[in-house]
């Protein structure tokens, strides 16, 4: 059975699933896109940059796993019929396609039950951290990452 952490956080870190194998040179440079800072305040002295923290979910049991099959999972009932909150306001996937370019990229999935948006691809080089504490701060809403 597949299963994947929940979280109470207020800051949770940010949520990346591998569902691609296949090529293990392609995941190192996505992770190493990921641990790239993203620059959020270019003014400040030490570069303004940050990097969240990831929680990377890195197991061959999630291979070929849809962003549907991670939600269900995110979301499934604890207790009672109604699906749960995971405590992540986005997880990203590293799919095949994430893989296959040239630079790479995430599948982001939005975990918000009552504003369904289809996910939608974004660079792996900065996107994700800039949406991961966006969204947690509530400054920004899913579908304004969708232009970046």
């Amino acid at each position: 059975m597949r299963v994947l952490p929940k979280t109470d956080e207020e800051y949770p870190p940010l949520l990346l699933v591998r569902t691609d194998f296949r090529d293990e040179t392609a995941w190192l440079r996505l992770r190493a896109a990921l641990d790239q800072p993203w620059v959020f305040d270019e003014d400040a002295g030490d570069g303004g940059g940050l990097k969240e923290e990831i929680l990377s979910v890195d197991d061959p049991q999630w291979a070929e796993a849809t962003f549907a099959d991670v939600l269900a999972a995110l979301t499934a009932p604890e207790d009672g019929e109604e699906p749960s909150e995971c405590g992540w306001d986005v997880v990203f996937l590293a799919d095949a396609a994430s893989m296959a370019g040239a630079e790479p990229t995430l599948l982001a999935v939005s975990t918000d039950p009552e504003e369904p948006t289809a996910p939608y691809r974004i660079p792996a080089l900065g996107t994700p951290h800039a949406m991961h504490c966006n969204l947690a701060l509530a400054n920004m809403d899913f579908e304004e990452f969708e232009e970046f």
